[in-house]
């Protein structure tokens, strides 16, 4: 290695270090596939882990190890030589159904070669939230007991590795994370400009009986899931009340494609109302649209109706739409 080589080097290193805004002082150093011991996990925990991608990176992963030897709770897996981020369980030795979705954020690439990022993964009652570089990125719902996890593990093309474990009362947390990108929909103001996901959408004259939502946009070619709330604030948690959730899912486990409705309320999940999922083609582009009547929502999809949802809280709750996953979004429009 010439020292003409190992000064470009050092220089990357420090400009990358330079523009990175989420530092941690309090965080530990920690070495590459050596366990760092966490205390007990519980809802409210969040473990904070930040690293530097060297410029010849093709992956690295964030382990969640249990107690049990094999297991591992979240295999958090961005791949940059395949352009997607992978989120497993490992059990007994092996792996189970995989979770894929593309890196992007509103300031495009999330996970880029040369440069340090902030990872925050946060636990709820049954999932973990996971945020990257302030912004709230995705969901990984348990698959192992939260109790079980007794450490986390860097692995792969990864350095400069530190680790905090703290504990958070709401999530996105100010302290941590940038508020995520919201929007202001009305009836008179379509939105269809820097519609990245995941988007939060505020709706200033609700949602109630007579209004309708209409959203163009495209499925991605390799999905595996996306949602669309009707709810009420803006929070992932504490969890806030939804009146209609609706989660197209694709290969999910070993179920087949559907399309899933249902609502949060009182603390838990309500009963699952499952339908046929092949209406909605990987690669298409589709119009959606959502309308508010007296008894239920109705859902169409292009010119077919796909769904209907009895209401089982009042409409008059909604004030905020919240989309993520496998999409990408042309336009959003709402009358009343």
């Amino acid at each position: 290695m010439s020292r003409e080589w190992l000064r470009a080097v050092v220089a990357r290193r420090n400009e990358a270090l330079k523009n990175f805004q989420f530092n941690d002082d309090d965080a530990t150093p920690v070495n590459v596939s050596t366990l760092f011991k966490l205390n007990n996990l519980t809802p409210t925990s969040a473990i904070i882990v930040i690293g530097y991608i060297p410029i010849d990176a093709t992956r690295f992963s964030i382990n969640l190890k249990c107690r049990t030897s094999g297991n591992i709770a979240l295999h958090f897996n961005p791949r940059l030589d395949r352009g997607y981020v992978v989120r497993n369980t490992k059990l007994k030795g092996y792996w189970q159904d995989e979770e894929t979705c593309s890196p992007i954020s509103s300031r495009g690439y999330i996970f880029r070669r040369n440069s340090y990022f902030h990872v925050t993964i946060f636990c709820t009652l049954n999932e973990f939230q996971i945020a990257i570089d302030g912004e709230h990125f995705c969901a990984f719902a348990y698959r192992l007991p939260l109790e079980d996890v007794i450490g986390l593990e860097v692995n792969d093309d990864i350095e400069e590795a530190k680790v905090r474990q703290t504990n958070i009362d709401v999530y996105p947390d100010p302290q941590i994370c940038q508020p995520m990108r919201c929007f202001e929909l009305r009836d008179d103001s379509p939105l269809d400009k820097d519609l990245k996901l995941p988007i939060v959408v505020d709706l200033p004259k609700g949602f109630d009986v007579g209004s309708r939502l209409m959203m163009k946009g495209r499925l991605k070619l390799l999905p595996h899931s996306f949602y669309i709330n009707l709810q009420k604030g803006r929070m992932i948690y504490p969890h806030p009340s939804i009146a209609l959730h609706l989660n197209p899912r694709y290969h999910y486990g070993n179920q087949p494609s559907c399309m899933v409705m249902n609502c949060w309320s009182n603390g838990s999940w309500d009963r699952e109302e499952r339908h046929d999922g092949q209406t909605w083609m990987p690669g298409r582009e589709f119009l959606l649209s959502i309308r508010c009547e007296h008894e239920n929502y109705v859902i169409w999809l292009n010119d077919k109706m796909i769904g209907e949802f009895r209401h089982r809280l009042q409409p008059s709750i909604v004030d905020t739409i919240r989309i993520t996953g496998d999409l990408v979004l042309y336009e959003i429009l709402v009358s009343y």
